[in-house]
């Protein structure tokens, strides 16, 4: 188990610096169970390395106010609260996660694959999501440097852990919270998520002999984009659910 998932993480990392390579790596010896291994076991710890630093601010952010009204109902929220950020942190970027499985599918058909080459397919999607690792490291070295002056919200103990960006909202300057408009699409299309799309590009060019076609792009740019609308659609009402009611 221990080989295999280096192996994976091998693969993971020379995605990041070498995609071409890899993706000739991956044509001919696939290594499905290896990615998939050191994928889940790298983001999932990424993600839960910020809870304590979270779970901190929010005990700060709950803290008793004086207020026996607003002490109550942060106390009613506090389970819901917890539930929500580990989710968060155990579930990294479902737009992109949604659009690795939809690469997978909608490529399979227009590569017409033996059944034996599938492996390496999915094996291509897996490490399309390597660039979450970095997004993950960045999003740790902000959690832990962030600091806050005031008293945080609870909504603060959420959101640190989510402030490295690397879409539109760089380009936000305005001293009032940014729309939630632009919230959204940053969440879904920014540098790391265009990164995945040409890594899966990459690999499904590889995969067809090398010759780049317009398909080989526009079938990762169609799963992200179609991955950001059921997120979209779905995450009020799956927050809301893990959230529960006060």
């Amino acid at each position: 188990m221990m080989r295999i998932g280096y192996r994976g993480m091998r693969l993971l990392g020379g995605a990041l610096v070498d995609p071409v390579g890899t993706a000739r790596t991956v044509s001919r010896r696939a290594n499905f169970e290896g990615a998939l291994l050191a994928a889940g076991g790298c983001l999932v710890a990424l993600g839960l390395a910020t809870l304590p630093r979270q779970l901190a601010v929010l005990e700060r952010a709950l803290s008793a106010t004086g207020n026996s009204s607003q002490d109550l109902h942060y106390e009613l929220l506090e389970n819901g609260l917890i539930r929500m950020i580990v989710a968060d942190r155990l579930i990294p970027s479902p737009t992109i996660l949604l659009a690795a499985v939809g690469v997978a599918i909608l490529a399979e058909p227009l590569l017409a694959l033996a059944r034996d080459r599938r492996a390496a397919l999915w094996t291509v999607a897996v490490i399309g999501l390597a660039p979450l690792l970095v997004q993950g490291l960045g999003d740790i070295a902000l959690t832990y440097l962030t600091s806050f002056d005031s008293r945080p919200s609870p909504g603060d103990a959420i959101s640190i852990a989510n402030r490295f960006r690397t879409g539109p909202m760089l380009l936000w300057r305005g001293e009032s919270s940014a729309p939630p408009w632009l919230v959204v699409v940053n969440a879904r299309a920014n540098l790391v998520s265009l990164w995945c799309v040409v890594i899966w590009a990459i690999g499904l060019c590889v995969m067809d002999g090398g010759r780049l076609r317009g398909w080989h792009l526009a079938v990762p740019l169609s799963s992200v984009a179609v991955g950001g609308v059921v997120t979209w659609i779905l995450g009020p009402l799956v927050f809301s659910a893990i959230l529960g009611r006060p």
